[in-house]
């Protein structure tokens, strides 16, 4: 029979990770106890407790200093994670105690959070919680992130795999955006055999949008003939406005632009979004309220695009 390993069941205290982040810090027991005040014979008793709990040394001891060694190098995110979670679980309930609403952390591309996230919690009276921050990650990255952080939701182009929960948001349009004297700038669509004859400003291919567009000029059988490539929107849409291209982007227009839709063979050109998160999290119906509010004023904002309408499907759905 193969033989079995015992599980050892090993306790460790909060106060004692930090007492191990300290020294890691400062590589000094004394450093450490001053900074936190605490005596220093009970940190030394404390740390060979934790590492004798542990089944191996943290740290390489040498002549009144210590510093972390293999071992300890790869426990001390782990310890950081748990005392960051531990400190976010107390202040989590302190809110509720005092009757506030869940504030959530949310995990999404740098687009989404430009062109959805922030209008959202700026406009101040949408339905919904409040969110507490915003985490930038590339899409592909998004749940991975969200998995190993102390984040609530995850808002990415593709579905959140399981066991994660998952809702679909929307589909955003991927605007050409062309500066007031350019003569598409007082038309409201572009074909794409048009567009792919013009200077292109097109997003790294870190970027949905991008990601979109090469799929429907392949499936069109076109040939991008000349485009310029960045990683930030906002400078793709810079570049436009000072006449070096028309960019392709999902975010609103800047710097006085004009937004067109862009028409593939079989639609307009969209990227998709998605939310998920734990469906065992503590806030999930504070989850629920901001995806329904945010899904609501997605629809709110599509009504500016003439002819497209909120429920319209298009080119882009990766799912």
């Amino acid at each position: 029979m193969p033989r079995r390993h015992a599980i050892r069941e090993v306790t460790v205290e909060l106060r004692v990770l930090r007492y191990f982040l300290a020294v890691a810090e400062t590589e000094s027991v004394t450093a450490a106890a001053r900074r936190l005040h605490i005596a220093q014979p009970s940190i030394s008793r404390q740390l060979a407790a934790l590492e004798k709990d542990l089944g191996v040394a943290l740290f390489t001891r040498g002549a009144g200093s210590l510093a972390l060694n293999a071992a300890g190098r790869r426990f001390r995110p782990v310890a950081q994670d748990l005392v960051r979670r531990a400190e976010q679980a107390v202040d989590t309930m302190a809110a509720v105690g005092r009757g506030e609403e869940a504030a959530l952390t949310v995990v999404a591309p740098p687009a989404t959070v430009a062109y959805l996230l922030a209008p959202f919690m700026a406009g101040g009276d949408t339905a919904g919680p409040a969110l507490r921050d915003a985490i930038q990650e590339e899409p592909s990255k998004v749940f991975d992130t969200l998995l190993h952080s102390d984040a609530d939701i995850g808002i990415s182009t593709n579905p959140a795999p399981a066991p994660l929960e998952s809702a679909f948001l929307g589909r955003t349009p991927v605007t050409a955006q062309v500066p007031p004297d350019h003569p598409w700038a007082e038309r409201t669509t572009i074909s794409l055999a048009e567009l792919v004859t013009e200077p292109l400003i097109l997003m790294n291919r870190a970027n949905a949008a991008r990601l979109v567009l090469d799929d429907a000029v392949t499936r069109a059988g076109l040939t991008l003939t000349g485009s310029a490539e960045t990683g930030s929107s906002a400078f793709a849409q810079a570049l436009a406005a000072a006449g070096r291209g028309i960019c392709l982007v999902t975010d609103d227009a800047r710097f006085d632009l004009r937004e067109l839709i862009v028409q593939a063979p079989d639609g307009p050109l969209v990227v998709p979004l998605y939310a998920g998160w734990d469906a065992s999290h503590y806030a999930r119906p504070a989850i629920h309220a901001l995806v329904d509010g945010l899904r609501a004023y997605r629809n709110q904002r599509m009504r500016r695009f003439p002819g497209l309408s909120p429920d319209e499907t298009g080119v882009g759905d990766l799912s």
